[in-house]
């Protein structure tokens, strides 16, 4: 429980600082406006029979649970902005398109 509060505090202050960098008024935020992200999955991970982790935003796969595991998840990031940048080239072509 102390590791939570104390990670919680971390994270506040972290957060508190970036608003302050790029001039975010905290009263304006509404939180109950906010999607929650803590409901939706976002990687699989299959530790034995053999090792397995699916990134459920893009589909990518690796065997390399332990590196993943370990905090090598650049493959997913790369992944999600490359996906992420198809997705918005494809919605602007559409409007030009639209136009």
């Amino acid at each position: 429980m102390q590791n939570k509060e104390k990670a919680l505090a971390i994270l506040n202050n972290k957060l508190l600082a970036i608003a302050l960098v790029q001039n975010v008024q905290l009263n304006k935020i509404q939180p109950r406006l906010i999607k929650s992200l803590s409901s939706k999955l976002i990687r699989e991970y299959i530790l034995h029979p053999y090792t397995k982790v699916k990134d459920l935003r893009t589909n990518v796969e690796t065997p390399a649970a332990i590196e993943v595991l370990n905090r090598k998840i650049d493959l997913f990031i790369k992944a999600y902005l490359q996906q992420l940048n198809h997705t918005t080239s494809e919605d602007k072509e559409a409007l030009d398109n639209f136009k």
